[in-house]
């Protein structure tokens, strides 16, 4: 009989998944790549999109060793709306070029969005072995650009045209590439606070006839990266060096948050060029002069052993930033990171409403500075107001420079008693560089009055609802596939109950077990976390058991605990800013000390809240398990 009930319910999940008209949209992982076939001198780009998660912890970038990638991660997010249906995404691209020609497959990556693990689909791109037609058809000499295949312009200006590329009897063509062409860092600043930006520009300064191609880009470990330049533009201007002109040519350009004090160093780009020679001999002497003799060298007749052709890899030197610490001397509480110049406002979605409704309060962030690291300020809610988890909407430009825009943060909240309320003036505070001192500016306060409500749901018009009750009835079982999508879901209702059930009696015996090799291993509390493998053991039993309670407090006593061993600080110590400092002395980023702050602030908030929210428990046990892995990359 059992093996009866199993059967059914398989058939009917089936049914479940199959009808796609009722479900809410599913998440979806996938990978493309545009063009999908493109000449061995040519971009592509890879695209990872994930669609209709609410939430996406990561996007593992797939392996590419058949290519160099020119620029990526970026990341983008945003949403679609085709005929009222709304469809949400965030993506991850990459600007590729092929190492040579072929047909290459980039495997399947993964993604993990809303506490499940999703895989992409792999992405096939063919190279051919030609040069683009793009630049054979518009008339684009070979030489006339360092980049060759990246320029898709066909009415690109022509560089200066110097007569270093002549090799004369007797010279070193070695010597002559050292001499006429090089890869240059430079920035707008050597020393700079932690969240003050810095442009760092890297340029090929050339004299010579050649093809460049970009073989290594620099990591900029310790900065946040926004790009400024796309990948593909192969504009160049005329610049002087030590009393000489070359052609120049912007390879990356990028502004960069340091995220910690020290000295930072901003790794060397890597250049492979193949230099090509004419032998003066074979020069076509009925020219004027040699400077319009190879304005366009694909118009003068040399033959083959008159060309010499180099191949060489150019490096940058590297670069080191001073990066100053944000003074400690008057740090505002309220501190959380921001650097620039902000201002903020709040408002109220509606003044007056009842017991029975939601309140909405929208605080904006306005300014420039590290705008993508500002976080949400702490509201001091009064008394009777339970605030709840607030969602940020980002407004910035990433192409100013520092970032400039705004953050838009909704906080909603619920009363439980009528009366008449204020929210205390909100504070926001961050590091103004023009006067290297901390500001702090705040809203003004916000009233508003709350009435009583029945305490129950909102009223629905009766009249309306006789009316209109037969007819949708009528509607209701004419529509065969609504009724099997009702019984489907009450089939799924109780095969979930059936699972939950399971998994709590399996994770009863698991803890049991668990306190039995407690007892018999009675080791001090700093030997157990040292050697433990997994701190969230204990949280781990409660999540199989589907506790919700349970599950937050022990994964919050299991954190701190962490935390007071890894840190070398008392348990009763422990709160945010003891943290925030055990974790600045050992090195360990502000990034990171910002992530663990937010996710106290969640732990904690489902601790108070009446009823625990499941849902959250395997995304907020992920992120926990991940941040203990990067933090113990950091020695004590």
């Amino acid at each position: 009989m059992i093996v009866m009930k199993k059967g059914w319910v398989k058939i009917f999940f089936i049914i479940l998944l199959l009808n796609g008209q009722f479900t809410t949209a599913q998440v979806k992982f996938s990978a493309s790549a545009t063009p999908e076939q493109i000449s061995k001198d040519e971009f592509t780009q890879i695209r990872l999109v994930v669609e209709n998660a609410k939430e996406v912890q990561g996007i593992v970038p797939p392996v590419m060793n058949n290519f160099v990638i020119i620029s990526g991660p970026n990341q983008e997010n945003g949403m679609s709306m085709i005929n009222g249906d709304v469809k949400r995404y965030v993506a991850i691209n990459f600007v590729i070029q092929p190492k040579g020609a072929g047909n290459f497959t980039i495997p399947s990556t993964t993604a993990r969005a809303d506490g499940k693990e999703y895989r992409s689909n792999p992405v096939v791109v063919r190279v051919s072995n030609t040069i683009s037609g793009k630049h054979s058809n518009t008339g684009v000499n070979a030489f006339s650009s360092p980049f060759m295949g990246l320029d898709p312009y066909a009415d690109a200006p022509r560089e200066n045209s110097y007569n270093d590329h002549i090799l004369r009897k007797g010279e070193n063509p070695l010597e002559k590439i050292k001499n006429n062409i090089l890869v240059r860092l430079e920035t707008n600043k050597t020393s700079c606070y932690v969240g003050e930006p810095v442009i760092a520009t890297y340029k090929l300064y050339t004299r010579l006839k050649s093809e460049s191609r970009i073989t290594k880009n620099p990591s900029f470990n310790g900065f946040s990266v926004i790009d400024l330049q796309a990948p593909d533009n192969t504009s160049y201007k005329i610049e002087r060096l030590n009393g000489r002109e070359y052609n120049v040519y912007t390879i990356r350009k990028a502004q960069l948050y340091p995220l910690q004090p020290g000295s930072l160093e901003l790794e060397p780009a890597e250049v492979e060029n193949n230099v090509h020679f004419i032998k003066a001999e074979y020069m076509n002497r009925q020219r004027d002069a040699l400077s319009d003799m190879f304005q366009e060298f694909s118009d003068v007749s040399v033959p083959a052993e008159g060309i010499e052709d180099h191949s060489v890899t150019l490096q940058s030197k590297p670069l080191s930033i001073l990066v100053k610490p944000l003074p400690n001397a008057d740090k505002p509480a309220s501190f959380k990171g921001a650097v620039g110049n902000f201002e903020v406002s709040a408002s109220m979605a509606k003044n007056t409403f009842s017991t029975d409704d939601a309140g909405s309060l929208t605080v904006i962030i306005s300014g420039v500075g590290n705008m993508q690291l500002v976080t949400s300020p702490e509201i001091k809610w009064p008394g009777n107001i339970e605030g709840f988890e607030s969602k940020t909407t980002d407004d910035i430009f990433k192409t100013t420079v520092p970032v400039s825009g705004r953050k838009i943060i909704d906080y909603p909240f619920t009363v439980s008693s009528a009366g008449a309320y204020t929210i205390p003036p909100i504070e926001f505070s961050f590091f103004d560089i023009k006067t290297a001192k901390y500001k702090t500016v705040t809203t003004k306060p916000i009233s508003f009055t709350v009435t009583p409500g029945t305490g129950k749901p909102k009223e629905i018009d009766t009249a309306s609802l006789q009316k209109n009750n037969q007819s949708y009835l009528t509607r209701f079982f004419n529509n065969r596939l609504r009724v099997a999508s009702v019984v489907a879901a009450l089939i799924i209702c109780g095969l979930i109950f059936w699972l939950k059930r399971d998994k709590k009696r399996d994770a009863a015996i698991a803890a049991a077990a668990l306190e039995e090799e407690k007892k018999a291993n009675e080791a001090p509390v700093t030997a157990i976390i040292e050697n433990q493998q997994n701190p969230l053991a204990e949280a781990e039993v409660e999540l199989l058991a589907n506790n919700g309670p349970e599950f937050y407090h022990t994964l919050n006593h299991s954190l701190k605990k962490y935390l007071s061993h890894k840190l070398d600080i008392p348990q009763e110590e422990l709160n945010k800013k003891s943290v925030g400092e055990k974790m600045d002395s050992k090195g360990i980023p502000l990034e990171i000390g910002l992530q663990l702050n937010a996710l106290m602030d969640e732990i904690e908030w489902q601790l108070y809240t009446p009823e625990a929210d499941n849902e959250q428990m395997q995304g907020l046990y992920e992120r926990t398990n991940d941040l203990i892995q990067l933090i113990n990359t950091y020695k004590s």
